[in-house]
């Protein structure tokens, strides 16, 4: 049985995708973060049908589209429609860098799916740690600071601090 945290990341996206509407639209999505999610990732069900749907890991076991680091200024820049980074960024030291990249990686007008939990136990696994823990008003602040358009942080169950914003066109 999924926890009351996957539970509430299964409804946002969920939410999520009755916004964005993203079946069949030919968009290049990529997924950053995967262990423990069947390979296409854990979202493809919401945001891959009909897409170019590609995942990105650090960790080359759990067998991603991508294995790079997801602060690597390498990787091609205005590339995807959407990045979704779910259950990653609080395993990641230099998050602010993180949130940079995918503000470079995106396309203008280009969508960012991120979330964090805000009151879950420390998850640290093989190949990873754990570090943080994002305020809703800490994640519209940083997500401003790079220079998206803020739409609302959604912060469920009191669990999860999570927002979809859009890189300005």
């Amino acid at each position: 049985m999924p926890s009351e945290e996957r539970e509430a990341v299964f409804k946002i996206m969920e939410h999520y995708k009755r916004l964005l509407r993203p079946d069949n639209r030919g968009w290049k999505v990529l997924e950053v973060g995967i262990d423990g999610d069947p390979h296409p990732g854990g979202n493809y069900r919401h945001f891959g049908i009909g897409n170019d749907y590609k995942t990105l890991d650090i960790l080359k076991r759990v067998n991603p589209d991508i294995v790079a680091d997801i602060c690597d200024t390498k990787l091609p820049g205005k590339k995807w429609d959407l990045i979704i980074f779910s259950q990653t960024i609080e395993h990641i030291f230099d998050f602010r860098a993180a949130i940079k990249e995918c503000y470079r990686l995106l396309k203008s007008g280009g969508f960012l799916i991120i979330d964090c939990p805000f009151v879950y136990p420390y998850h640290a696994a093989e190949g990873y740690d754990d570090y943080w823990r994002i305020s809703h008003t800490a994640m519209k602040k940083l997500l401003e600071e790079v220079g998206f358009e803020y739409g609302k942080t959604l912060s469920v169950n009191k669990i999860l601090t999570s927002a979809m914003v859009r890189k300005p066109k």
